[in-house]
């Protein structure tokens, strides 16, 4: 059975040093990113501006929110995954839906009442209001709350932009797996994507390195630079 990792993590923070870490020690020959190419060439320029209709821009914008609120959208630390699989000579792999195709089709199966709620949360962040567990949770590495209350809030925004790309995201990983006759594969996805993940790849029996243990190896490395 080939070995395979998921790592989750989250845009926010800095966490190359921990990132590496875990990378190194696993060496895989596939590094699978939470990315289509399109995404990733962007992140390669630094050009991440939405352009387009309203309902693109304002979903977009509901997207960044749930990169900072669960950790699910990709930054720093996929180019950081880029740079040490080159250095590695492991090869590279965009598993993640299209972004604009994904957010098109949140916005038609949307129903009044999410919209209405969306456009309401927007306006609330869009002035710099929120909740402020977000804060906490950056620092434990644990959105499950986040998470729980999306999902009440926003059904089908979070089975479109969450539930179905786990899914898509896991198909794209049993097919490297299958034609690539890959031995190891790691996978790096924002932790709000771990747990859905797992649980679909579960017969691959995944080794799981959660948000909160990069953040801990990182506070660890930190200190014992700090000592010495």
């Amino acid at each position: 059975m080939p070995g395979l990792m998921i790592i989750g993590t989250a845009h926010v923070i800095d966490l190359s040093l921990s990132l590496e870490k875990y990378i190194r020690d696993f060496n895989p020959q596939i590094i699978a990113l939470e990315l289509d190419k399109h995404r990733w060439h962007a992140l390669r320029l630094e050009s991440r501006r939405t352009e387009g209709p309203f309902y693109l821009r304002l979903l977009a914008r509901l997207q960044q929110y749930l990169g900072d609120s669960l950790g699910s959208s990709p930054g720093s630390e996929m180019i950081v995954a880029t740079n040490i699989a080159d250095s590695i000579g492991a090869g590279l792999a965009f598993i993640d839906k299209p972004i604009i195709h994904t957010i098109q089709d949140a916005w038609k199966n949307m129903p009044y009442s999410e919209l209405f709620r969306l456009f309401t949360d927007s306006l609330v962040s869009f002035v710099g209001g929120g909740s402020t567990n977000v804060r906490s949770s950056i620092q434990t590495g644990d959105f499950s709350t986040e998470l729980h209350e999306f999902g009440k809030f926003y059904p089908s925004l979070k089975d479109n932009l969450i539930d179905r790309r786990d899914q898509y995201m896991s198909l794209n990983i049993v097919r490297i797996l299958r034609t690539n006759k890959c031995e190891k594969l790691l996978a790096v996805v924002g932790e709000g994507h771990v747990e859905g993940m797992a649980t679909r790849l579960s017969k691959l029996k995944p080794q799981i390195v959660k948000l909160s243990d990069l953040l801990q190896y990182q506070r660890n490395s930190v200190s014992f630079t700090v000592e010495i």
